[in-house]
């Protein structure tokens, strides 16, 4: 598919809203089965969460979200596309403000600033550093496909026993390195369509399998993060990480990190530093994060 980078952009934009939406959305429902935060959802809980019709509705707007984003990768680069999404920080914030009837403090607003800000510059440095086209190494993707899973795991379990404060951004950023590596894996397989003889290919039916058990397990990572912490910490997280996971797949995985320089490489490392410790702070002033703020009435996302 020929490179269309300003359509990629619209369509990555629009997949933000729909994720901002739908994170909004499954966090009530997740909330609605879920105990105490920061309590791990059991196997009866995550059944019934997915039961849930408000949840099946978020789930619905996530597959829009997926598809639109998807499309875009075919038509830009990865370290083009995947930071991007950043800007569903700014629509959860607004949105989750809106359906709890809280107002947003002003270090909400300088956490999601700091976010925001290092992931657009981390977009921009890898945009203008950015490869063509992806360099397809069988060997490489499944070595590469792995130790994302592997960080993945480590990460989730952290997300499982680790201390109770940490324990959403760790859930969430586990879902973010699957959601990373897949947007690499995606556009390989896109290539792989295109340029090689894939149905016979081991492969390309290896990094098909990937993205199905990736599904699977960032799915359910992602209901225990909104079981441990707010909406807005899990995607200012999935937001932060997943492009950094991304662009290090796409640099280490698919060969577009040849026209990246050293400098550049020390930019992309602290502007990343700089949105992770957004969504650090995301974690500590979100007005969930305050156990002695008064209870509200949830409001209708219609109202």
């Amino acid at each position: 598919m020929t490179q269309n980078i300003p359509l990629a952009v619209v369509l990555t934009v629009l997949a933000s809203v729909a994720l901002a939406v739908a994170s909004v959305i499954q966090h009530l429902a997740v909330g609605d089965t879920a105990g105490q935060p920061g309590t791990k959802l059991s196997g009866k809980q995550l059944l019934a969460v997915i039961r849930n019709p408000r949840w099946l509705g978020g789930l619905a707007l996530t597959g829009v979200g997926a598809v639109l984003q998807m499309t875009a990768l075919l038509l830009a680069p990865v370290t083009v596309v995947q930071p991007i999404g950043v800007l569903a920080v700014p629509w959860t914030i607004l949105l989750a403000a809106r359906v709890h009837r809280r107002p947003i403090a002003g270090q909400m607003w300088g956490a999601a600033a700091l976010t925001v800000v290092g992931t657009a510059a981390f977009a921009w440095v890898a945009i203008t550093h950015a490869a063509p086209a992806p360099v397809l190494n069988d060997t490489w993707l499944v070595v590469g496909t792995l130790a994302g899973f592997g960080v993945a795991a480590l990460l989730a379990l952290v997300g499982s026993r680790g201390p109770l404060a940490w324990r959403c951004l760790a859930w969430s950023a586990a879902a973010a390195v699957i959601y990373g590596s897949e947007s690499g894996v995606v556009k390989a397989i896109g290539h792989y369509t295109t340029s090689r003889p894939w149905l016979a290919s081991p492969t390309f039916w290896f990094l098909a399998a990937s993205i199905l058990a990736g599904m699977v397990c960032a799915g359910i990572w992602i209901q225990q993060g909104y079981a441990s912490g707010a909406a807005e910490t899990v995607v200012g997280t999935l937001n932060a990480a997943a492009p950094v996971a991304g662009v290090a797949y796409g640099i280490a995985v698919l060969g577009e990190g040849v026209n990246i320089t050293a400098g550049a490489a020390v930019l992309m490392l602290l502007f990343a530093a700089v949105a992770i410790y957004g969504v650090v702070l995301l974690s500590r002033f979100h007005p969930g994060a305050d156990a002695d703020a008064p209870p509200t009435t949830v409001a209708s996302i219609s109202d």
